[in-house]
């Protein structure tokens, strides 16, 4: 396998890119040029990368960003072999889901929003932040040894070539969405900024309070502090705006006399869009595993959501010498959603033929956040064999605020008119899929993360050899809190008062005539039902490992690696009589050791094999090995952890062959298996349908196969045609995959599995089907054309996802599975000259034949929706 020879130094330490590299030629004439052995050049993209590293990988570079319609690096990364995007956030490896895979920025982990999740959603990462993407399906030691399905490294842009400065604005639309009728209320004078100004707080009178105080506040005093609470409760209907967007960077370069120089690289963006979604949603009960089904709900479900992003990302670069280099990251992420959700359909306990007619209301504020700030070294020492240190230091911290979750029902009663769902007026209990009663939620996650280590590599002449070895640790911290309050009327309360508006029932003299009561549930939940609003988790990491990578014949390469990791988490949960570090913390530690290699064989110019072998694990995380039940407010769900969870290991083989037969043409097939021993699954628990729990299943294996193919269409050269003709290229992917998990051992049923508090998961539908989330097939086809001389760029982007698994079905409940998706994108540019800048004019079309996505449960409708056909023009200018 042939290998780069990189002749500066500064090049690969200061990991900018080759331009970069040709600029500091000057200033290193009367240096001595050392010969530096390196597997790849950190944030080049060209296929050599893909082809020089030893690693089964996919690169996405600028180049490839440039010619996809997306924007985001969630989307982005579903035009890579074997990679789905899973609910627009979550990149499915393989198959596997978000707990299988890690995301990485610049090598280091990164905090996460997400409550019970390590993973990134990134949907939240622009593409305007990113030099390159690395796509690591094969586990090698430098990484950690958490990801089984595979690693992605988000690889951050430099400092700069030259002095630069570029602007773009964009505006657009959705065929469902832009200029028809939204659903809103009336919210805080920031929202438009996506910051909540106050309005969504807990009132301060109450803030004060602990939730057994507030309970043992009487009449009249409680009735002030309920009608302290923010009175914007109701609905109404007006136009969604224009999506629109704006961005900026900046570049400065500044070289010195001394060989120094010095970059910063600066750019932030802003979006807003809106978007309406109008779902036909079933839900059913399911007899018996052979037995039919009763339609139990019969939804039109309207959201309308606003999503407001916002990113700053800064980068500052001080290379002191040919030899030392220092790099700063500085990166903050922000998205904000507010959402408006109406449910109006049929709700019945036993069949919606005979249900009552029922509405029900969600609003509903997130912020998202993700800081990263990390500051690297690179330092070369020519006397110590050509000897490269790499240095980190990250601290990064994530969090979620959804102040002020309302939610509430109104039912039909037996006069025909409509009155709040209120368990003292109309139980609940008789309808599926409505709120309880009027309810505000307020839940806060904080999530931060310290990382720091460091990486040796030595290049030996003896086999031309690299060795590696490194130390790292990391540790991240996460906290949540949760308070629910409950509204109710008065058993003394005129039936009038159900019928009115919640604005109505809510005002000064309902609560002044003592008509209303409101609860604190969140100490109440903890003592009756063990739903627990406090919770504090921490996860601990030291890792060493060492690897060597040598050419052991002159047409094979070896590559051998192992990495030590001790693991220490612990979780707690209280509220209530429960005192924090009593009934519910769990302590855990772990120890593995896991090895990896691969053989590379070059049996023909240009021609590659790859066989590599791997020993992963996949650990629980956070909150799931402790004994409590909390709320997750993205879902609004109750998840109980389970302290006899345990780690599941995985056993990865992986075959690839590789054919590189022009500058940047080629194409590969590759073959890999994985086996699971003890996954982790999800369920429900029995007699308590709205409350999840992990488990240990049996076992699982995952086997597929990639195809890949990339290839420069010369037709101008091909047919003697104009040059213009030679600016085409077709790139396709397919991937067939296929998995099967065991839930249960030889003999055992539901009740063996052991869960905390005795409790049992839901008989299942069938003992083995197919994992989460993983489609059967993946495919994607980019035809592309660049012409620099005429400035246009162009791309149709084709894009299938094969039926999945969406949701597990639960009580011999068919899974809830995502049909067959297609979806054609559309991307035009023009770049071009006026007064000294360059302009470029973009237009994008995604989604361009209106493709629908269903759900189906046994065959029957379970949730559909046109998200709709999605379009924008935006006007670049740089200077």
């Amino acid at each position: 396998m042939k290998r780069k020879q990189l002749s500066l130094a500064v090049a690969a330490l200061a990991g900018i890119s080759a331009g970069a590299s040709a600029q500091d030629t000057d200033v290193q004439v009367n240096a001595p040029a050392p010969q530096l052995e390196e597997v790849f050049v950190t944030g080049e993209f060209i296929p050599d990368e893909k082809r020089d590293t030893s690693e089964i990988s996919n690169v996405v570079g600028e180049e490839d960003m440039n010619i996809v319609p997306e924007t985001n690096v969630g989307a982005t990364l579903s035009r890579v072999s074997g990679l789905s995007l899973v609910g627009g956030k979550y990149v499915y490896v393989r198959g596997l889901g978000e707990r299988y895979s890690s995301t990485l920025l610049n090598r280091s982990r990164i905090s996460s929003p997400v409550p019970f999740q390590k993973t990134v959603p990134l949907d939240i990462v622009p593409n305007n932040i990113v030099k390159s993407l690395l796509v690591q399906k094969t586990y090698s030691a430098q990484y950690p040894g958490d990801f089984s399905g595979g690693v992605v490294d988000i690889r951050t842009k430099t400092i700069p070539d030259e002095d630069y400065f570029s602007a773009k604005l964009t505006a657009g639309g959705n065929s469902e969405s832009t200029g028809g009728d939204g659903l809103f209320y009336r919210g805080g004078e920031n929202d438009n900024w996506g910051w909540d100004d106050g309005t969504r707080k807990i009132p301060r009178n109450i803030q004060g309070l602990t939730s057994e105080e507030f309970e043992a506040v009487d009449y009249p005093e409680k009735a002030n502090l309920g009608a302290s609470f923010y009175n914007k409760w109701d609905i109404y209907e007006k136009d969604l705006k224009p999506l629109y967007s704006g961005e900026a960077e900046f570049g400065k370069r500044l070289d010195f006399d001394n060989g120094m120089a010095l970059g910063v690289l600066a750019n932030v963006k802003y979006s807003n869009l809106w978007t309406n979604t109008i779902k036909d949603l079933a839900r059913y009960e399911f007899t018996g595993v052979d037995g039919g089904s009763n339609q139990t709900v019969d939804y039109t479900r309207w959201i309308t959501r606003q999503t407001v992003n916002l990113s700053g990302f800064l980068n500052v670069g001080l290379e002191l010498n040919q030899d030392n280099a220092i790099s700063f990251t500085a990166l903050n992420l922000r998205q904000s959603e507010d959402e408006v959700q109406q449910d109006r359909g049929f709700s019945s306990e036993d069949d919606v033929n005979d249900g009552t007619f029922v509405e029900s209301y969600r609003l509903q504020w997130t912020e998202n956040e993700i800081e990263s700030f990390q500051l690297t070294g690179e330092h070369y020492f020519s006397s110590l064999n050509d000897m490269l240190l790499e240095w980190r230091l990250v601290d990064g911290s994530g969090s979620r605020e959804a102040p002020d979750t309302r939610t509430y029902t109104y039912a039909e009663n037996n006069d025909g008119i409509m009155a709040i769902v209120d368990p003292s007026r109309q139980a609940a209990g008789d309808l599926r899929d409505v709120y309880q009663a009027p309810d505000r939620n307020y839940s806060e996650l904080q999530d931060d993360i310290e990382d720091y280590g460091f990486d040796i590599e030595v290049p030996f002449s003896f086999l031309d050899s690299v060795v590696k070895a490194g130390y790292s640790n990391y540790e991240r911290t996460r906290e949540s809190e949760d308070r629910l309050f409950r509204f109710g009327l008065q058993p003394a309360a005129p039936e009038y008062i159900a019928w009115m508006t919640p604005r109505q029932l809510f005002r000064d003299q309902n609560w002044a005539d003592q008509y209303l009561t409101v609860r604190d549930f969140s100490a109440g939940q903890a003592n009756a039902s063990g739903i627990f609003p406090f919770a504090e988790s921490s996860e601990e990491v030291t890792a060493f490992y060492g690897s060597i990578d040598a050419q052991v014949l002159p047409t094979v390469r070896v590559q051998l690696g192992v990495r030590d990791e001790d693991t220490d988490i612990t979780a707690d949960a209280w509220g209530g009589n429960t005192d924090p570090g009593t009934d519910n913390l769990v302590k855990r530690d772990y120890s593995d050791t896991l090895p990896g290699g691969s053989i590379t064989w070059e049996f023909v110019e240009n021609m590659q094999l790859r066989v590599a072998y791997s020993e992963t694990v996949n650990r629980p995380s956070l909150l799931e090995i402790t004994g409590s039940t909390l709320r997750n407010p993205e879902d609004q769900n109750l998840y109980r952890g389970n302290v006899f969870l345990e780690p599941a290991d995985v056993e990865n083989l992986d075959l690839r062959w590789e054919w590189y037969f022009g500058a940047a043409d080629e194409m590969s097939v590759g073959l890999f298996r994985k086996d699971f021993t003890d996954p982790i699954e999800l369920a429900k628990i029995q007699a308590q349908g709205d409350i999840f729990t992990w488990f240990n299943a049996e076992e699982a294996t995952l086997e597929g196969v990639e195809f890949d193919v990339r290839k420069d269409l010369y037709f101008g050269t091909w047919f003697d045609m104009a040059p213009a003709w030679d600016g085409f290229r077709l790139s396709a992917n397919i991937s067939w995959i296929d998995s099967e998990v065991t839930l249960l051992g030889s003999g055992e049923t539901a009740a063996d599995v052991p869960l905390t508090g005795g409790r049992q998961i839901a008989p299942l539908f069938a003992n083995e089907r197919r994992m989460t989330g993983q489609s059967d097939l993946l495919g994607n086809l980019l035809f592309s054309y660049q012409e620099y001389d005429s400035g246009i760029t162009g791309s149709i982007a084709y894009n299938f996802t094969g039926d999945r698994i969406i949701l597990v079905g639960d009580n011999n409940s068919p899974d809830i599975i995502e049909e067959d998706r297609h979806r054609v994108d559309l991307l035009l540019k023009y770049a071009f000259e006026w007064r000294n800048s360059e302009l470029e004019v973009e237009a994008k079309a995604a989604n361009i034949f209106d493709e629908e996505v269903e759900w189906t449960q046994g065959g029957q409708l379970y949730e559909r929706w046109d998200p709709g056909v999605t379009y924008s023009i935006g006007l670049k200018a740089s200077f």
